[in-house]
């Protein structure tokens, strides 16, 4: 159950009341200047007083949305503003952008309304009061868990059914949290019973950040759609959303191939496949490159050659030459040795038109590690539920993978891995628990540490439960990538979940005598920090002293089940390299903010990747044009950085502006009066 609104008082209602009828309602808002205009076009605001409720139409792009923007009656009702039309639909489809997402400051909600009606009457009336509307919504709840301090800053997308007094049945759940600043697609759509919501992230369209599906219990058959903007939090919390690009109709109009979806904002070039096809991909063949289909929906022409196409935030666009002709449909690919092995890497396609004025954007993110290599020593990789146990005790390598397989069959056990091994609190780890979790304990079941196989984020029709102990839910729970040691027994991978700021985990391991890069494979749905620090004390007993190694800086990854290697960094964000050399206890400790970043990621496995130094590379500096200065320097995992002075230098990373061509990487200085030094570094 989820209580949306809460409303005693009446709303007032203001606007003249549109035509009826089952047609398409498509708005971008370009033509409003005032709320005047926006009630002659059809729009009804339905409001506690129209005097708390204030929207406005800021430049959205090159054209405007709709910013709705409310305050609470003080003392008496939450912060809400209501939009929507009386065109009446029985199969719908209603979308919406929500433009530059503000954050999880606010508890405020995002909804899609549709087969809305009165009450009282059964029917779409020009004056609903909200405490007597009933439908179904999609919803998506920017800080679910509250905006005070102290309260999860996480997000949740929803679809449910209200009744009279907005009483609520929730049918569907993600967890997932928006980044601010990005615009999002929310698309909600029926079809008879059958209940779809789906979120799309404006710089991916080629397939849904989230989708959600339910069967409609309501028997509500048919109504008005619209959009609200409300606050969660009492009779205290204010809203503020932005929208654009409105639509609703009674059938599904994309015309994009599923499951991408056409930019809402015709002439908009975009990619609608790719390879690698998942935004977040673990193990990518180099020699499959990069490659992808660019199409144009809705006029115009795609720019083939102004094409640009980053890695790691360099220029890398070289690489997809021979550039095809422009078109509306077209297909680019890297050349062969683009992409470099066992290398993470951060991708972003941009688009032009031939007009210089629609421009689209994908961003996806990958490694080209394979699984062959994580278990290739020196190669070493620590799985996060495998901390100590019984005081300081450690298995060596190669552990052998434990637990249960898809069937509920027990795989090892009794020793033969870590699973159900009972870690000491305060020694092997650390956590704010009194008891163990029900039902997060799936790996080590005495222990206070969660745990749990898969990734269980999405609670709909097709996957109706969540994790409790022993069920295994029919199979239906899997991971982004499964490595072979599991696939062989039919397992999932096993994560810690369900970590709190200050908890720990000690793993003691014997490492050859070399040096390492080391990475957290991690899943998240909020930014957060966890430290790799190693123990310098006797692990075996309480009261351990540490000494730091650097921080996993993890992003926000929108959801929990888009897992990606976080390097480690030293404080000056440069990469770590560690020296482990014999036997070593290291910890990783949850950081942030205290309850904030509670419950944030799933934590999978250190990865501790043999580092050898690059042979040191030439700097080459050659003229270039308009007086212009060229450097050039070969491909590898260097970084350029300049100072204005060699006497007391302030290194600073150059992290634009870079080109790949051929073998090299170039970099060109414009001309300036200013003295500027240059250097390569690696890592």
């Amino acid at each position: 159950m989820c209580t949306v609104l809460a409303l005693t008082s009446a709303l007032l209602l203001t606007g003249a009341p549109p035509a009826r009828g089952s047609t398409v309602v498509s708005d971008n808002f370009d033509s409003y200047s005032n709320t005047t205009q926006f009630r002659a076009a059809g729009w009804i605001l339905s409001a506690i007083n129209p005097a708390l409720v204030t929207t406005t139409f800021p430049a959205v792009g090159s054209g405007k949305g709709v910013r709705l923007q409310a305050n609470p009656v003080p003392g008496a009702a939450p912060a809400v503003g209501v939009w929507y039309r009386t065109n009446e639909y029985t199969d719908f489809y209603v979308a919406i952008d929500i433009v530059d997402w503000p954050g999880t400051d606010k508890n405020q909600a995002f909804v899609l309304f549709a087969r809305m009606t009165d009450n009282t009457t059964g029917t779409v009336t020009t004056n609903m009061l909200p405490q007597n509307a009933r439908g179904v919504i999609c919803n998506y709840d920017a800080s679910q868990y509250g905006e005070l301090p102290g309260n999860r800053r996480q997000g949740q997308f929803q679809i449910n059914v209200v009744n009279a007094g907005f009483s609520t049945i929730t049918l569907a759940i993600s967890e997932v949290t928006f980044q601010p600043g990005r615009s999002y697609r929310i698309i909600f759509k029926g079809v008879g019973t059958a209940l779809v919501a789906e979120a799309y992230d404006m710089f991916d369209l080629t397939r849904p950040l989230v989708r959600l599906e339910a069967d409609d219990i309501s028997g509500f058959t048919s109504g008005a759609c619209g959009f609200v903007g409300y606050s969660r939090q009492g009779t205290t919390g204010t809203v503020d959303v932005t929208y654009d690009n409105y639509y609703s109709g009674p059938s599904d109009p994309n015309v994009a191939p599923a499951p991408a979806l056409a930019h809402p904002e015709p002439g908009t070039p975009q990619v609608v496949t790719r390879t690698p096809s998942r935004r977040y991909t673990n193990f990518h063949p180099v020699s499959s490159g990069i490659s992808f289909n660019a199409q144009i929906f809705g006029g115009g022409t795609i720019n083939a050659s102004a094409t640009k196409l980053y890695l790691n935030g360099v220029d890398a666009s070289s690489a997809l030459a021979p550039f095809p002709p422009n078109g509306t449909n077209i297909n680019f690919s890297t050349a062969p040795g683009t992409l470099l092995p066992n290398t993470v890497y951060a991708a972003r396609i941009e688009l032009v038109d031939t007009t210089g004025t629609r421009r689209g954007t994908n961003t996806f993110w990958f490694d080209t590690f394979t699984d062959a290599f994580l278990e290739t020593a020196p190669v070493k990789t620590i799985e996060c539920e495998d901390y100590n146990y019984s005081n300081g005790q450690y298995q060596l390598d190669p552990i052998p993978v434990s637990g249960y397989n898809t069937n509920g069959a027990p795989i090892n056990g009794g020793g033969i891995g870590y699973w159900d091994l009972g870690g000491v609190d305060g020694v092997d780890f650390d956590d704010f628990r009194t008891t163990p979790e029900f039902p997060f304990f799936e790996y080590r079941q005495f222990d206070l540490v969660g745990t749990v196989q898969g990734q269980p984020e999405v609670q709909d029709k097709n996957f109706p439960t969540v994790p409790d102990g022993n069920n295994f839910d029919n199979g239906l729970r899997g991971n982004d990538n499964t490595r072979q040691k599991y696939a062989i027994h039919s397992m999932r991978e096993y994560q810690v979940n369900r970590t709190e700021v200050g908890e720990w985990l000690n793993y003691t391991r014997v490492f050859p005598d070399t040096n390492y890069l080391v990475y957290l494979r991690v899943s998240s749905f909020g930014a957060t920090a966890v430290t790799l620090e190693q123990v310098t004390s006797d692990p075996t007993l309480p009261n351990q002293t540490t000494n730091t190694l650097g921080v996993f800086n993890i992003p926000n990854q929108l959801r929990r089940d888009n897992y990606h290697y976080v390097p480690l960094r030293k404080s000056d964000g440069t990469p770590a390299v560690l020296n482990l050399a014999g036997t070593n206890t290291v910890r990783l400790t949850m950081r942030g903010t205290v309850g904030e970043d509670t419950r944030k990621i799933y934590l999978n496995y250190l990865l501790f990747v043999p580092w050898m130094p690059y042979p040191t590379p030439s700097l080459n500096i050659a003229p270039g044009p308009g007086g212009s200065v060229q450097l050039s320097w070969p491909l590898g995992a260097y970084a350029l950085e300049a100072s204005p002075s060699l006497t007391t230098p302030t290194w600073t990373r150059i992290s634009s502006g870079i080109s790949q061509i051929g073998t090299e990487y170039v970099y060109t200085v414009p001309p300036s009066g200013d003295m500027r030094f240059f250097r390569l570094v690696y890592p």
